[in-house]
């Protein structure tokens, strides 16, 4: 397989597959050969199948059969690059296709990319999405795995829990997406979480759970893909990306119990020499989470040495 994997690939990349009917009969064709499934037996891979008989509007471009009448997987196919385009309007299309004759599982597919679904499941058809990958970019063992795992004729018809498992962490990662910038909002107002606390409470809100952990690596992905939402903290400043991290680090760091100095020192270390009005977030929000800051623990002090005259 992983032969025939890199061969297509490198046809890819050659701009071989010149329309949809070179993806359909020289690509996907030949994929689902070499994952088991009978493409010369019409009754096992139909191509053209017609969703509701005596409709003959409504035809998928290849039906997956493991037993004859109940489709297992539908597959719809575009021409090299013309996916994205039509994205919306396919998934909509599958969508109706799958409330007329449901099969367990639908592909779209354009020869270099490939989404899959779990047909069954709620919401918009988008978002039963569970798995993606491109031919191009992606590691061709992980391509492989996951070809095997979801469209391999002798391992499908177990499938179907493993790509529940997909979706229900797709679910999180997209409440989480969601969340994210509530959550930035939140670290700034009492009772001052830190932003992956903040975060697991909003996730938690929506019914899923995650770890502070989880948390923790989905903030740094997100931070990674695009810049970070503004914080909206005192005032009409408009934080850069880079700002905002660092207000999220001096907030975290507060909540974790360290002293000024060490948050000053953990910021220096991450993001350079800090200014005057760096210095001031960090003493501020450090008596803001902690509740008291110098002058209150000099009254407390002061308070203290009055009880014991």
């Amino acid at each position: 397989m992983k032969e025939l994997l890199a061969d297509i690939k490198a046809r890819l990349l050659n701009g071989e597959y010149k329309n949809e009917e070179h993806v359909r009969l020289s690509l996907v064709a030949r994929v689902l050969q070499g994952l088991g499934w009978n493409i010369w037996n019409p009754i096992e891979v139909n191509t053209e199948f017609v969703v509701v008989p005596n409709e003959d509007s409504k035809k998928v471009d290849a039906a997956l059969f493991l037993r004859p009448f109940v489709p297992t997987v539908f597959v719809e196919i575009k021409a090299v690059g013309q996916m994205q385009g039509k994205l919306t309007a396919t998934e909509l299309q599958m969508r109706n296709y799958n409330r007329d004759n449901q099969a367990m599982f639908t592909v779209i597919t354009d020869g270099c990319n490939w989404r899959f679904y779990l047909s069954s499941a709620g919401g918009e058809f988008s978002r039963r999405c569970f798995k993606t990958f491109d031919m191009l970019d992606d590691d061709l063992e992980e391509v492989e795995a996951s070809l095997s795992a979801f469209l391999k004729k002798s391992e499908i018809e177990n499938a179907r829990q493993k790509a529940e498992d997909y979706l229900k962490l797709n679910q999180i990662q997209r409440t989480a997406e969601d969340c994210l910038p509530e959550a930035r909002r939140r670290i700034s107002e009492p009772p001052y979480p830190s932003l992956p606390d903040a975060l697991v409470s909003l996730v938690c809100e929506k019914g899923f759970s995650v770890t502070a952990d989880e948390a923790v690596k989905f903030i740094k992905d997100a931070d990674e893909r695009k810049p970070s939402a503004p914080i909206a903290y005192q005032a009409a400043q408009t934080p850069t990306p880079n700002k905002t991290n660092r207000f999220a680090l001096i907030v975290s760091l507060a909540k974790a119990g360290k002293t000024e100095s060490q948050i000053a020192a953990a910021v220096k270390d991450e993001y350079g020499p800090l200014s005057s009005h760096l210095t001031y977030l960090v003493g501020r929000e450090w008596r803001r989470v902690n509740k008291f800051g110098r002058h209150f623990a000099a009254a407390k002090a002061a308070a203290n040495t009055k009880k014991q005259m």
